[in-house]
């Protein structure tokens, strides 16, 4: 659990180190040039994660590609999460299902750009609060931006300052 004295609070956007993130590291260090992802049929190729189909078909039929996890994929099955967002209020109980489409929706949209910004779990914790884990920062910043851009509210972001974790409040 991360210590709430080493979190910090912010309204701005905080540079996103993926240098020392394990899971992203393990390619690399094993110098693997191709790899599919057998859970969710991502590529590596050239350092990078894609999801392409027919990227994925070719990569699948050379025998020297390396079958694994993508880092998304490992962290979801982990329960590992990089952002926690926790939603609040009468608004969320009366909008719910439209509060999801766009949480979706951002989740579609950031994995356009990077398959591995995924949601890990999406849970109610009481009645009217809700939580919702991520592979990473980045997308759980997105959700609250997002929520706060859309339906307003008071959103508050925390950084822990000694592992790679964003907590996102939104309230309305």
């Amino acid at each position: 659990m991360v210590d709430p004295k080493k979190l910090h609070s912010s309204t701005q956007r905080k540079a996103i180190d993926t240098s020392e993130d394990p899971y992203l590291a393990d390619l690399e260090e094993k110098d693997r040039d191709m790899a599919i992802c057998t859970e969710c049929r991502a590529v590596y190729h050239n350092k990078r994660w894609y999801l392409d189909e027919s990227l994925y078909e070719r990569a699948a039929g050379l025998k020297e590609t390396y079958r694994t996890l993508c880092p998304a994929c490992r962290k979801i099955r982990d329960r590992f999460p990089g952002g926690i967002v926790t939603l609040s209020g009468d608004f969320l109980k009366e909008h719910r299902e439209e509060i999801m489409n766009l949480i979706r929706n951002e989740e579609k949209e950031a994995m356009g750009k990077n398959p591995l910004e995924r949601i890990i779990e999406i849970r109610e914790i009481e009645e009217g609060k809700m939580e919702i884990t991520t592979t990473n920062e980045k997308l759980a910043q997105r959700i609250g931006r997002s929520l706060e851009k859309a339906y307003e509210g008071s959103v508050e972001y925390k950084w822990s300052e000694d592992v790679k974790l964003l907590r996102v409040w939104w309230e309305r």
